[in-house]
């Protein structure tokens, strides 16, 4: 889910940039971007809040995937320890 976020959240930015890219280009004028930067911004940066809840959401993954491992390496030491001596 992590990547297919990073992926949309790129393609989203990166095909806004190039829709602006292609709307300035025949008009090089102030009015232009003007015109379409209340579209165009958002656009951006939902496109880059979404790569990174992206890539947050592969972090948590990591993450709980380390806790489970070291959830098993402190039982494997639990039942490797000597029961204490009773006197």
């Amino acid at each position: 889910m992590g990547k297919f976020l990073e992926f949309l959240g790129g393609a989203i930015a990166i095909g806004t940039l190039l829709l602006v890219l292609m709307t300035l280009v025949p008009a090089r004028d102030v009015d232009s971007l003007l015109a379409i930067l209340p579209w165009a911004f958002p656009a951006i940066a939902s496109g880059l809040l979404l790569v990174a809840f992206g890539a947050m959401l592969d972090q948590l993954a990591a993450i709980r995937a380390a806790a489970e491992r070291q959830t098993e390496i402190f039982e494997q030491l639990l039942e490797r320890r000597t029961p204490p001596k009773k006197e």
